[in-house]
């Protein structure tokens, strides 16, 4: 336990700390996301969107770069790759600058897809942020992108 987990520690209310607080809430907001599906079954899992996200950003990618963006192995994205095929949202095909490597890329049909879902999201958490001003909005934003990049460098380097 770091100085700071044990200077966040409550000890006569053990899990009322911030750090508890923080990784209470991570958890049944991470819960809570995937539920907030309940009822529509998504023709985009959040995989399949998150991929789509890095090739409608980037352009075409090898697998082992995909993999890296995502924190995840290459036989992960291939898995993948491969139900984002099936549904006609990306296609393989050699690197044209490395004929034995394969580059995947979203199809049109795979970016309108993922259109429909980012709107489909935005607009869900339009309504359920309604009531936080603009200002509480910017700042969740703000904190979650930071919130990611720290757990990004925690992942690559976890005893620093």
């Amino acid at each position: 336990m770091s100085k700071r987990t044990k200077e966040n520690a409550d000890p006569g209310q053990p899990g009322t700390g911030p750090l508890s607080r923080v990784e209470l809430q991570l958890a049944l907001l991470l819960r809570r996301a995937e539920r907030t599906g309940a009822g529509h079954t998504p023709t985009l899992e959040r995989s399949g969107y998150l991929l789509l996200q890095v090739l409608s950003a980037e352009g075409p990618l090898g697998i082992n770069a995909l993999a890296e963006r995502q924190g995840l192995d290459a036989s992960t994205v291939t898995r993948q790759v491969v139900s984002l095929e099936k549904a006609g949202f990306a296609r393989r095909s050699r690197d044209p600058r490395d004929g034995r490597a394969v580059q995947v890329e979203a199809t049109p049909s795979g970016e309108a897809q993922l259109e429909r879902e980012r709107v489909r999201r935005s607009a869900m958490y339009d309504r359920i942020l309604a009531d936080w001003s603009p200002t509480e909005q910017a700042l969740l934003a703000s904190l979650l992108e930071r919130l990611n990049q720290d757990l990004d460098a925690y992942r690559r380097d976890p005893d620093d």
